[in-house]
């Protein structure tokens, strides 16, 4: 039984919806804190209004508002599709679609540049320019790694394909080619163990033995991916392991919304605590999101969910 009243009756489809909520659970949680230093705040393990960006308990940034963009695109358009993609990511930044409110929440200077570029030139490589190593291109991954979770060539060049809409740099692309494996790889079944066997191998890092004081949480990709991977090393639940990634403080919305990622995607939409699923801002929507990306629609299907 999943949180919020939802039976899932497909474990694989609890997986890729619990990585769609799971990325957005993970920025609502963080939300309020981004920016402040590590411990500089009551630990958090819950919704809570106001901070950062003023937003209401469960209210989401451009993690998750980004993520919908590029859901809606790949399902629109049948894959990833740069320019359509693009003009989404505009349109959220200009008139605020897809965001909580309407609104634009959270947009980088160097993101903000890139679209700017696009807007006056219309070249799908505005991002060239800033070679941009931030960690954007990994916090709406888990509707790709959705969408092709069956093959995992194709899942590395889409993921690296829309990254390159906003971060060229190679720290960026590598981390998002990480990314993409391990969450296709948890989707159709790698369970937690397997996922860190694989990040070690792909990382080449030994981020699992770090102490806390070691992990940093600033906003490069390479950087958020081992702070996500730390706190599902080092917990054993959904939840405990999004107590743990937003308390590390820094980008604790983007920290949050990698490891919520993996974290649904190991453990479903149905570990989710029912008091973050039921409160989270437009849940109903995102999971249908999930759904269609699970079954390769390109519009409409079914909500892949019973109500009990």
């Amino acid at each position: 039984m999943a949180s919020g009243g939802v039976a899932f009756l497909d474990p694989e489809l609890d997986r890729s919806c619990g990585a769609l909520l799971g990325l957005a659970v993970g920025d609502a949680l963080g939300a309020p804190v981004e920016g402040r230093a590590r411990d500089s705040y009551p630990r958090l393990a819950d919704y809570v209004a106001g901070g950062t960006h003023d937003l209401a308990a469960g209210e989401w940034t451009d993690d998750t508002a980004l993520a919908i963009c590029l859901a809606e695109s790949l399902l629109a358009r049948g894959g990833l599709d740069e320019r359509d993609a693009l003009e989404r990511f505009l349109r959220w930044y200009r008139a605020g679609e897809n965001g909580c409110g309407g609104r634009t929440i959270g947009i980088s200077e160097r993101t903000r540049r890139t679209l700017e570029d696009f807007e006056r030139s219309r070249d799908t490589d505005a991002a060239v320019a800033t070679r941009n190593d931030g960690n954007g291109c990994i916090m709406r991954l888990a509707p790709i790694a959705i969408f092709h979770r069956t093959d995992a060539a194709t899942a590395r060049d889409a993921a690296v394909r829309q990254a390159r809409l906003t971060h060229t740099a190679e720290p960026a692309l590598a981390a998002t080619r990480s990314l993409a494996e391990l969450l296709r790889v948890v989707l159709v079944g790698g369970g937690r163990d397997t996922v860190l066997e694989l990040a070690r191998r792909e990382l080449g890092s030994a981020f699992r033995e770090l102490p806390r004081d070691a992990i940093s949480s600033a906003p490069r990709a390479r950087d958020t991916l081992e702070a996500a991977l730390w706190c599902v090393a080092r917990a054993d639940d959904f939840e405990a392991i999004l107590i743990e990634a937003v308390n590390l403080g820094g980008d604790a919305d983007t920290i949050g919304a990698v490891a919520g990622q993996l974290a649904g995607a190991i453990f479903g939409a149905s570990a989710i605590p029912e008091r973050w699923r039921s409160r989270l801002h437009s849940a109903e929507r995102i999971a249908g999101l999930a759904t269609r990306l699970h079954r390769g629609a390109e519009r409409g299907g079914g909500t892949g969910f019973e109500r009990s």
